[in-house]
């Protein structure tokens, strides 16, 4: 057993989810895709900063009811595995938790249906039941790894003590004491200690445990 790590830290959009982003899911399905593409691609061009492009994803929604919402993010379904890996780790005494870019909406209901122990992501407004259009931003892609030192250091680990498991490169800081890679995009696939390719995230607990 890998006794070192206590704790393991979850992306959630593409790792515990089959769907790759949270905001264009969203988008996709209200319509408004060819709004949230105009502002994604802002971002990635360095046009905006993730505060901006966040602000301009939520205000695209600004009066869509909370239950629309709601039920757009309980169409999301888990990877295969999912529960019982989490299930697993819990058996074995290590902490789990996310930490995601993604909306806060879903990662709280993950949380709560995984029996995991934190969520972090970033939470949309609502007033009265509509989305105001405004988000609190607590996980931008460019301080994910800060998020993640604060997050174990508060739980009074390291993050030495700590593998974290995403697809892209800044789900995998340099310092985590274990990274790996489900199903990782291409670039990322350098910043991983493990690589796995599947569908089932259960092939991390041999890496971990």
């Amino acid at each position: 057993m890998r006794k070192f790590i206590r704790l393991v830290v979850f992306d959630l959009d593409g790792t515990l989810t089959k769907v790759e982003s949270t905001w264009q899911y969203i988008h996709e399905r209200l319509g408004t895709w060819h709004l949230g593409s105009s502002s994604a691609q802002d971002y990635w061009k360095g046009r905006i900063s993730y505060m901006e492009w966040a602000q301009l994803d939520s205000s695209a929604w600004r009066g869509v009811e909370l239950k629309k919402i709601r039920s757009i993010l309980d169409e999301i379904p888990y990877v295969d595995g999912a529960k019982e890996a989490v299930a697993e780790l819990r058996e074995k005494g290590k902490l789990s938790g996310i930490v995601s870019a993604g909306i806060s909406l879903l990662s709280d209901r993950v949380r709560e249906e995984l029996s995991m122990d934190f969520a972090i992501a970033n939470e949309l407004h609502f007033s009265q039941g509509r989305m105001t259009g405004g988000v609190t931003v607590n996980v931008s892609l460019d301080d994910k790894s800060l998020v993640m030192r604060r997050v174990a250091e508060q739980l009074g680990f390291s993050l030495r003590e700590c593998a974290v498991v995403g697809d892209n490169g800044f789900d995998l800081p340099s310092e985590a004491g274990l990274r790996i890679g489900f199903n990782p995009k291409h670039e990322a696939e350098t910043a991983c200690d493990v690589v796995i390719r599947g569908t089932d995230i259960r092939a991390i607990l041999t890496h971990i445990l």
